[in-house]
Formats: C-alpha cells, sequence, structure tokens
C-alpha cells in the first residue's frame, strides 16, 4: 500500500500540490477572516467606513488578499517555468539554438521538462551544425572534382575519340568519383565527431596490435616504395575507442608514406609516461615549414599541394578530433627536408570523458 500511494504521488505531485495548496488557502482565508473581523470591530471602524457593517467584509477582504498571494505563489512555481519556456520554443523556432532551461530549480515535473528541452535543443544544433559544415564544405571542395568529370565527359562525346583515350578519360572521371566519395564520407565523419553523434563506447583492447594490424592494412604502399618499418612496441592494452583510433593510425601512416621517398624508414614508439602512453610515428620525408605546421590539423588544409590528388585535407583534422573525444591529444615537429614526427598522448586506465 505504501508503494503504491508513492508511486501515485511521484506520478501526480503537480496536480496533488495544487489541491493542497488551495485546501491551505481555504483554510488561511477563514482563519485569516476571522482575525480581520476581530480588528475591524474591536477598533469599531464602522463609522469610518460603512461597508464594515456587513459581517461578511472581514471575510471578503481577507479572501482577496490571501487569492492574490496564492496567485501570485501559483505564478512563480507553475506560469513563470512555462512562460520560460515557450519563450525558448520561440527561440528555436528563430533557429537559436544555444538557448538553455534551468534544470536545477522548480519542481520536479518542471526539472525533468528543462531537461529534455536542453536536450532537444542540443540534438537541433548538432543536426544544424552537421548540415551547415556539409553544405558549406561540399560546395567548396566538390568544384574541382565535378569540373573535372565533366570536362572529360564532354571530351568522351567527341565524334573522333580514339578507343585508347576513351580509356584515359574513364580513368579520369573514376578518380574523381573515387575523391568525391572519399570527400563525402570524410565530411560527415568530421562533423560526427565535433558534434559528438558517434555510436561507439570505449572497449579494452591491445593498443600495440591495433598499430601492427593498421601497419599491415597499408603494406601495399609502403612496400612500392620498399620503406624499413622500425618498431618498438611494447605490450600495451588501454581503455578507448578501438575503431575511431584505428582511423588515427592509418591516417598518420598514409601521410608518413606517401611523404616518404623511396628506401627511407618510418619509426614507431610506444612509451608508458606515468598515466599517458605516448605513442610517435616518425618519417623520412619532406617535413613542414613553421606555417605549415601551424595549420595542418586544420580542415582542408593540404601542405604539400603536388599530392591534393591523393587526400582533401581531412586526415588529420579527423585524428585531432578523434583524439579530443578519446580524451587525448597530437602533437607534430618536423623540419623542411628532413621528416615529421607525430606523437599521439592517450590516457592510460582512464576511460575517456565524453
Amino acid at each position: 500500500m505504501k508503494q503504491y500511494l508513492s508511486k501515485i504521488f511521484k506520478k501526480h505531485k503537480l496536480w496533488l500540490l495544487t489541491y493542497a495548496l488551495s485546501f491551505i488557502g481555504l483554510l488561511l482565508s477563514i482563519l485569516a477572516g476571522v482575525m480581520v473581523g476581530f480588528l475591524l470591530y474591536k477598533y469599531d471602524l464602522s463609522d469610518s467606513f460603512g461597508f464594515i457593517k456587513n459581517p461578511l467584509t472581514p471575510y471578503l477582504i481577507s479572501v482577496l488578499i490571501l487569492t492574490l498571494i496564492f496567485m501570485r505563489f501559483i505564478s512563480f512555481i507553475i506560469i513563470k517555468p512555462l512562460n520560460n519556456l515557450v519563450d525558448a520554443l520561440q527561440k528555436i523556432s528563430q533557429g537559436d539554438f544555444e538557448v538553455k532551461l534551468d534544470e536545477n530549480s522548480g519542481l520536479q515535473e518542471f526539472r525533468n521538462m528543462n531537461k529534455n528541452f536542453n536536450r532537444m535543443a542540443k540534438e537541433l544544433s548538432n543536426t544544424e551544425t552537421l548540415r551547415n559544415d556539409f553544405v558549406s564544405n561540399v560546395s567548396h571542395e566538390f568544384k574541382t572534382p565535378l569540373s573535372s568529370i565533366e570536362g572529360y565527359a564532354s571530351l568522351m562525346l567527341a565524334p573522333d575519340i580514339s578507343k585508347d583515350e576513351l580509356q584515359v578519360y574513364a580513368k579520369k572521371i573514376m578518380t574523381s568519383t573515387k575523391q568525391l566519395s572519399s570527400l563525402t564520407g570524410n565530411i560527415l565523419a568530421l562533423s560526427r565527431l565535433n558534434t559528438g553523434t558517434i555510436n561507439e563506447t570505449p572497449v579494452l583492447y591491445s593498443l600495440d596490435e591495433q598499430i601492427r594490424e593498421s601497419i599491415l592494412m597499408l603494406e601495399q604502399k609502403w612496400t612500392q616504395k620498399n620503406i624499413d618499418l622500425e618498431m618498438e612496441l611494447p605490450e600495451v592494452n588501454i581503455m578507448n575507442y578501438q575503431n575511431l583510433l584505428f582511423q588515427v593510425w592509418t591516417n598518420i601512416y598514409s601521410n608518413a608514406i606517401k611523404f616518404s621517398p623511396d628506401n627511407s624508414t618510418i619509426t614507431t614508439l610506444i612509451e608508458k609516461e606515468d598515466n599517458v602512453i605516448k605513442v610517435s610515428i616518425r618519417d623520412q620525408g619532406i617535413g613542414m615549414t613553421e606555417e605549415q605546421i601551424h595549420h595542418i590539423f586544420d580542415k582542408f588544409f593540404q601542405a604539400d599541394t603536388a599530392h591534393k590528388s591523393e587526400g582533401n585535407g581531412l586526415g588529420l583534422a579527423i585524428c585531432a578530433s578523434i583524439l579530443k573525444l578519446s580524451g587525448g591529444s597530437i602533437q607534430v615537429q618536423s623540419t623542411l627536408g628532413k621528416g615529421s614526427e607525430f606523437v599521439v598522448f592517450l590516457p592510460y586506465s582512464i576511460l575517456p570523458q565524453k
């Protein structure tokens, strides 16, 4: 019985509170009427105010005063939160998704309502950010490959085109199409990371084994350039986003291979420092200037324009976003003409904070 009553109270707390306040208000009105009547007749103000002669006057005055007080109280605990909600909804309709309602004051029902509203506003903001990023970036970065596809498609329609030329143009179109597909996927991935809309949870896994797998996945690229791999990978198990971090290693190694000369070396080292895991990946590639290092993690930035067709400048921006989400960070040291070193820091035995 006690549990049943507790359940009813939690479910209908607001209505029960309203009824209780109404009943208390009625009792206070009667009590105040008696007190006001006593005071009025004790000091005999009937000569100055004739309406006091009516025996109902004290009750009417007390009811009026208490009604005003009661309505003010109801306005504060019920009407004001509803007005705040209406104002917030109006701002949402006007595109302002930064509006927030207080989740720590008022009745529990209104706190829950405000909490759900804030969650809705955040989701709408994330969706709007995702859409805006996609539209603005697509319109800018899609222009070159689309122009290339259009140009080669026009050449393919020429009446005197040879079979060899047709194959060359078809390959060019396929290359531009793959570039568009990669660009679209990276833009969406980056936007989801920046807005926190990912569907992955941290798991315990072997970091050293993951790095070996990412290197093996790129075996065809580094064997073609006869690159030597030097690795010092002690056994390390971490709790983190396994699939997302796999993208970090493949992106860094892809860049290291792409910008390294033939017969060079890529060195990988894992070190434990207190509660931090440090992963260093160093190549002997073309290196970067200070200005390029400053912008290396910016979206769509490409330090070497000679390799522009091989990427879209989003790989390292995605790495930085993943590591931020994972509770880690990334640094780069580079000297022009002497190679680059990317250093990744990850929390050790600590769950990343969302």
